[in-house]
């Protein structure tokens, strides 16, 4: 009878469990039906589960009733839950969405060139930017290696793909950096007043930038500052040219750098053959002074304070005048002055406020002409970031400018202009992460200015796709305005806002610190200033046009050949414009076909230096030559310029440089002044443009006392 009743126990029992187990079972996948495996399943708040084999199958059985929820996970996708009625049809065919990883997320790279201590590469770093030959430690010089820069040798400014150097806008974090350049005479060319060791990234646009940037047609540069200095240290600097000393003081989450500099351009232009007479050299004093505080709620606040005089005098022998001496005399005196603070402003949110202004006076003497110029210029700047997700990042701000112009010119007589602008502008610009591939950035800025009388919406728009691990392709358009420049505005406020629309296809590859990039774009100007007589106003209109589109490309190997650096950027453009006085449409005389950089630095660790050339060719430019027929049919030789440099460290505290531009001694034509009048023969007689001398020559030795970087490891 016992072993009746046991028998009968087991197989209720047995029929009871097999009653209340139940299979669940499916397949995963990701968005493009790639099955995934070992992605983990399992009922939530239960041991049940299983995970997914080679086949991205699942199945395990369970002893769970009633509405149950099935939970699916897998590294580097959203994980999933799923209700089910245990007993039912459990059997499922999931597809799981790839998470979103901001580091691994594509970036828009299309007209931009980034560098940064965000970024996984590095374009140009500050030290890039003082090793680099021919650069001559010049932030604008370094740009020129890059593709879509052009070299005007006798300007030393910037010129992007067909534009002037006006058309290019420089910020510092965040706001107008006005008087970028020092102060110069016609065809002596100027340096950036700014050191590339006061920033930690560079932000270089060479076309359709964000929407949170404004007046300028063709691109934006944009610095950002150092961080809070985690040491105190003394820098010296004894150089051929001058002298510069800076003291760092750190205290703990702030810091202060001060530096004054004296520069004399005298004992070398005695030393070194000038095409002018020097009367007096450049002389020039500067001064810089940063502060920078790490705030307890994680916020960021940086002040910068920049000032300098500096004067020169000389004559050129010219045919322009009849007494064969064109006499030119330049003082300046600059100051800038920035603050701005980030505050964190919740989890999600970042909240930006800075300010500029930058006060200048150009004191001029052309022979008997004299030019006194005083300018204010002041940026008001608020921003807003909001993070309503990974995926989903909104900026929005409000901007106001401010610019006061002077001149007063005194020849036989005095007169002067005089005018006031505003510019209150609001932008908007919102980044969405369709996939981690793929993002899309739509934006707009509006803007109100008083001189020329100016409303106008820009929009603007961008995306990205990552086709691999390694390599996107990007693309950019928007409409760019900017005011004319002053040399119009003082003279009539009855012209147009002159407008550019870009149009960008960039493809990008990065591995193992190599870096190739390919671009191709379209710039249509609209509204571009004409006239028939540059002294009267009755003859100007905003009925100019242009356009200029072409090609760049640019490679970067850094460490594919052990301690070897380098890199090659080319860039082809076609460009024509119809302003100014061009009778007709024709190529602009600052413009060349193709230009062309070599870039390489050997690093030698045992020997603690570094040595570098740079070899940059500019194909010839176009330039009116009036015993011809025709508009800028003539041509300049190509330009070829090839540089070396040096850097030693005999001791981690000091630096020894040396660095020497065109060591060929190659004739740089960069056009052509012409007589105002033919001569007996009825041809006008010319002038070539020059430099003032063939080669550039500079020796530095460059001390650091108290606590340092290791410099060695830096190079």
């Amino acid at each position: 009878m016992r072993q009746y009743l046991i028998t009968i126990y087991l197989a209720i029992f047995s029929q009871t469990m097999v009653l209340a187990q139940a299979a669940i079972s499916g397949t995963i996948s990701d968005q493009k039906g790639e099955p995934l495996i070992g992605a983990n399943v399992y009922l939530r708040d239960t041991y049940d589960g299983a995970t997914s084999d080679v086949d991205g199958r699942f199945s395990f059985d369970t002893y769970e009733s009633g509405e149950q929820v099935l939970v699916i996970s897998f590294v580097g996708f959203e994980p999933m839950e799923l209700s089910l009625i245990v007993g039912q049809d459990n059997h499922f065919s999931v597809k799981l969405k790839e998470a979103f990883n901001t580091i691994d997320a594509v970036t828009i790279s299309a007209g931009s060139f980034e560098a940064s201590d965000k970024k996984k590469v590095v374009v140009l770093q500050s030290l890039d930017i003082a090793t680099t030959a021919g650069a001559t430690a010049d932030i604008t010089g370094a740009l020129n290696t890059l593709p879509g820069t052009q070299t005007v040798g006798e300007s030393g400014r910037l010129f992007v793909r067909g534009g002037t150097a006006d058309e290019t806008k420089i910020y510092v974090d965040g706001v107008e950096a006005s008087n970028y350049y020092g102060a110069s005479a016609n065809n002596i060319p100027t340096r950036s007043r700014f050191s590339p060791f006061l920033f930690k990234g560079t932000f270089f646009s060479t076309g359709g930038y964000s929407a949170e940037y404004g007046q300028a047609l063709s691109s934006a540069l944009i610095l950002n500052t150092l961080d809070v200095d985690p040491v105190s240290k003394v820098d010296i600097s004894i150089m051929s040219l001058g002298l510069e000393a800076g003291v760092t003081k750190a205290w703990e989450e702030q810091s202060l750098y001060a530096k004054v500099g004296y520069i004399n351009l005298n004992p070398y232009n005695h030393l070194i053959d000038q095409r002018v007479d020097w009367k007096q050299g450049v002389v020039d004093w500067n001064t810089n002074v940063a502060y920078k505080k790490n705030l307890r709620n994680g916020g960021k606040l940086k002040a910068l304070a920049m000032g300098n005089a500096s004067g020169m005098s000389l004559e050129q022998e010219t045919i322009l005048n009849p007494s064969g001496i064109n006499a030119i005399g330049v003082d300046n005196k600059n100051g800038f002055i920035s603050a701005n603070l980030e505050l964190p402003a919740g989890a999600d949110d970042n909240v930006y406020i800075g300010v500029s202004s930058a006060w200048n006076e150009d004191h001029l003497h052309y022979n008997e002409t004299e030019i006194l110029r005083p300018t204010f210029n002041q940026h008001l700047k608020a921003k807003y970031v909001h993070e309503f997700a990974p995926q989903t990042i909104l900026n929005t701000g409000l901007e106001f400018y401010y610019q006061h112009f002077k001149e007063t010119i005194t020849d036989s007589v005095a007169f002067g202009f005089n005018y006031n602008q505003t510019n209150t502008a609001a932008f908007a610009e919102l980044d969405q992460y369709l996939t981690q591939n793929l993002v899309v950035r739509l934006g707009g800025r509006l803007f109100h200015l008083s001189r020329p009388e100016a409303f106008r919406f820009s929009p603007r728009i961008s995306m990205a796709y990552k086709l691999d691990e390694h390599a996107q392709v990007s693309l950019a358009s928007g409409l760019f305005y900017q005011a004319p420049g002053s040399e119009y505005l003082k003279m009539t406020d009855e012209l147009d806002q002159q407008q550019a629309a870009h149009y960008i296809l960039n493809y990008q590859r990065i591995k193992d610190n190599k870096v190739f990039r390919v671009e191709t774009y379209l710039k249509d100007y609209d509204n571009l200033v004409r006239f028939s007589h540059p002294y009267d106003p009755d003859t100007f209109s905003s009925d100019g046009e242009g356009y200029a589109y072409g090609l760049d490309v640019f490679w970067r190997d850094r460490g594919g050949i052990e301690n070897i650096d380098y890199w090659i950027s080319y860039s082809w453009m076609k460009s024509e414009r119809l302003y100014l006085d061009y009778p007709e449409k024709t190529e602009p005389g600052f413009t060349s076909a193709h230009n062309f950089s070599f870039v390489i630095k050997r690093f030698f660790p045992q020997l603690k230096s570094q040595m570098g050339a740079t070899y940059s060719f500019t194909s010839g430019r176009p330039y009116e030559n009036p015993n011809l027929d025709g508009f800028n049919e003539s041509r300049t030789e190509g330009y070829h310029d090839l540089s070396f440099n040096i850097a030693y460290l005999p001791s981690p505290r000091v630096i020894l440089y040396a660095s020497a531009t065109n060591l060929l001694g190659s004739d740089q034509i960069f056009g052509y002044n012409y007589a105002n009048q033919p001569g007996q023969t009825g041809e006008y007689a010319s002038e070539a443009i020059r430099l003032p001398a063939k080669r550039f020559l500079f020796v530095g030795c460059f001390i650091t006392i108290g606590a340092f970087n290791n410099q060695l490891e830096n190079l």
